[in-house]
């Protein structure tokens, strides 16, 4: 399936240079093929090629579906890794599987400031093409964890290292309910984090016995979390 994505698809609809060189060029396409667009808000449109030109690829479409986003849903609350490659690399995944929303969160021991929130979504939406789904994942605005843990809703879970009681992921979700997990920086959240998210009604849990990388961490939540909700 030919599969391309536009925030907002008219009709007719133009794809930019970039789409209709890869129209043109890679996948050879011609005057009466049909393409599959999406929106990245659950709408799936035909498009069937009218014109294609050196720069421009104009499509008659029609809309073929409205899907209703992932449910239950779920936040990955995740400070982006020092190594930008690796935290790229974590999105392209995460929304391979479907994780709804990711908000990335700089912590007291966050190695690495630098939000690149053009280059994240493009990223995302690349993957978002790869494994032709209607629902984009939403990318929070970066922001502190002590912005972020200040409004956070109750259903959620903080993943840590640290002494103390922590369940396992699996046994603590709730299916049918919608969650946030967090996970911290390389050198995990300290004891003060950990603490501001218990009195906030977080549960801390545990990813294993192994300790992970932050972004292996964060794909092993989010698999965790959608596996619970199988019937």
């Amino acid at each position: 399936m030919r599969f391309f994505f536009a925030s907002e698809i008219n009709n007719p609809h133009v794809l930019d240079a970039d789409e209709t060189k890869h129209v043109a060029r890679v996948l050879r396409a011609k005057v009466g093929d049909c393409l599959v667009l999406t929106d990245g808000e659950g709408r799936i449109y035909e498009g069937e090629i009218e014109r294609l030109e050196k720069r421009a690829c104009v499509l008659k479409t029609r809309l073929l579906e409205t899907q209703t986003p992932p449910s239950p849903a779920l936040t990955l609350v995740i400070a982006p890794t020092k190594s930008t490659d690796r935290f790229e690399w974590f999105l392209e995944k995460a929304m391979e599987m479907g994780v709804r929303t990711i908000q990335p969160v700089w912590t007291e021991r966050s190695e690495r400031r630098l939000e690149k929130a053009d280059r994240w979504r493009r990223v995302l939406i690349s993957a978002l093409k790869q494994s032709q789904q209607a629902w984009l994942v939403d990318l929070r605005p970066a922001c502190s964890w002590e912005s972020w843990i200040a409004d956070a809703p109750s259903a959620g879970f903080i993943a840590h290292c640290e002494e103390g009681e922590r369940r396992p992921l699996f046994q603590a979700v709730v299916p049918g309910q919608e969650a946030w997990i967090a996970i911290g920086p390389e050198g995990d959240f300290t004891p003060t984090e950990i603490q501001s998210a218990m009195e906030m009604g977080a549960e801390a849990i545990s990813l294993g016995e192994n300790r992970l990388r932050t972004e292996t961490a964060g794909l092993v939540a989010i698999q965790t979390f959608l596996l619970a909700q199988a019937p």
